[in-house]
């Protein structure tokens, strides 16, 4: 497990960004096309404080609208996953298989452009990897504890107000699929606190939901057979995150690590 700390890292392995405008996608410089709106900033991902970044492992990032991104990352070779990061307010564009797989991503979010060299690259190691040799399929959840048991850590600049209305789990089942069903499996948890894990080991595919509504930010630890990965979730966001790519039969798991005090709905399928 890392420590926020060594979540610190350089761009150097960035391959390009992308611009979503009004559903419109405009590639930056990084691949040859007209710059973006000067008027418009930029969307990092969520860190700690503004010289901790988790851009180490990025492949590409897309800018949908400000606060809300989806990033691919390729930690280790072959390791590809993509997470959608948004606002509370704002509503996920991936859905299913598009959240899961990185093509069908790029695909949704850039109609009919090319597929960056970088991302078709990692996608091809992604799908040549082996599946483990699991003879019994199995599924493992648990971690944390139900939030009415503890009282929901104070947020700074937040009034109580917008942390109620946060708090529900309404948006998170009905809007953002937190707790749909999933052909293999599926497991949810809302208002918890303190942590969550869920497992499910062989399967193709993977993908989970976590909406953080209070507390200092959480680190996440994606693991698909033997890449295994972390990065840091900001208090008022929802991330979707895909467990791997789809294809080899691995096991694919998600950790919220770091919780102590932090409150979150958090829930995952797999067969999707």
């Amino acid at each position: 497990m890392m420590s926020r700390s060594q979540l610190k890292g350089d761009t150097n392995m960035s391959y390009g960004m992308m611009k979503l405008g009004s559903l419109g996608l405009i590639l930056c410089s990084a691949c040859v096309a007209p710059a973006p709106d000067p008027g418009s900033a930029s969307t990092t991902d969520p860190a700690p404080n503004v010289s901790d970044t988790v851009d180490a492992n990025v492949v590409l990032r897309v800018d949908v609208e400000n606060g809300h991104t989806v990033t691919f990352y390729e930690p280790t070779p072959g390791g590809l996953y993509l997470a959608e990061r948004m606002a509370p307010e704002q509503t996920f564009v991936l859905r299913d298989k598009e959240a899961s797989d990185a093509l069908a991503a790029f695909a949704r979010l850039r109609p009919q452009a090319e597929v960056p060299a970088a991302l078709q690259a990692a996608y091809d190691r992604a799908r040549n990897l082996p599946s483990e040799p699991i003879a019994v399929a199995a599924h493992a959840f648990g971690g944390g504890q139900p939030a009415a048991e503890q009282a929901p850590a104070a947020t700074p600049g937040v009034i109580q107000q917008a942390l109620t209305s946060s708090s529900s789990a309404f948006n998170f089942v009905n809007n953002d699929g937190g707790c749909n069903w999933g052909p293999e499996f599926s497991f949810c948890r809302v208002n918890w606190v303190n942590g969550f894990f869920a497992s499910r080991s062989p399967t193709t595919s993977g993908l989970c939901v976590v909406d953080h509504y209070a507390g200092n930010g959480v680190t996440i630890q994606i693991t698909a057979g033997s890449s295994a990965t972390t990065t840091f979730q900001a208090v008022n966001t929802s991330v979707q995150y895909s467990l791997g790519t789809p294809g080899s039969s691995v096991t694919r798991r998600i950790d919220v690590l770091n919780a102590s005090g932090d409150n979150f709905h958090a829930g995952c399928r797999w067969g999707i």
